[in-house]
């Protein structure tokens, strides 16, 4: 008697947790397209691999648009503690010509900050204009995600997310657990009423 009211929300649970991860796994696996016959067995490769250049694409894209472009590269690289020694640099050198040549000190020190100014202005500007654009960026980008093995791939991407499909693996046990729920009330409540 009871089996009728248990076993459909557990087999329901077990079906749904059962299938949400083999879909999971089913994004990367198998790696290369199997062949019975001469025919490519349908869902094979998995999504990722079969799929790999675009997403390598819209991953680069993505980056690129929505986190680091030229701009921001230039910006990365030249940051104050760079930009402090660059002018520590520049001053240094300025001292050394300006003692060859016997330069004044008031003279030495204004060529000293015109001089660290004028070289952070010129590599602030050369590293904007023809430092990495955002299209060689996305481009390296796009390059570096295609050239990955694909097991490389899938251990990165399960190793960020790996929460978030044990979540979805779970949601596949729960939703399968309420259809059969569902299931027991339709074959027992209902035709009671």
């Amino acid at each position: 008697m009871w089996a009728g009211w248990v076993l459909p929300p557990l087999v329901g649970a077990v079906i749904g947790g059962v299938t949400n991860d083999i879909a999971i796994r089913m994004l990367f696996r198998p790696y290369a397209a199997w062949r019975v016959g001469g025919l490519r067995v349908p869902l094979t490769p998995g999504l990722i691999p079969r799929e790999r250049a675009q997403i390598a694409y819209a991953i680069a894209e993505t980056f690129t648009r929505h986190v680091l472009d030229g701009d921001q590269v230039a910006d990365l690289l030249l940051t104050d503690r760079v930009r402090a020694t660059l002018k520590d640099k520049v001053a240094g050198l300025v001292d050394q010509l300006g003692g060859l040549l016997g330069a004044n000190p008031a003279m030495l020190a204004m060529a000293k900050g015109m001089a660290g100014d004028l070289l952070l202005r010129e590599i602030d500007s050369l590293a904007r204009s023809d430092g990495p654009s955002g299209e060689h960026i996305r481009e390296r980008i796009r390059e570096r995600i295609d050239a990955l093995d694909v097991a490389r791939l899938e251990a990165l991407v399960l190793g960020f997310s790996r929460r978030q499909f044990r979540a979805i693996t779970w949601f596949g046990v729960l939703l399968g657990g309420l259809i059969g729920v569902v299931q027991v009330l339709l074959i027992h409540v209902l035709p009671t009423a």
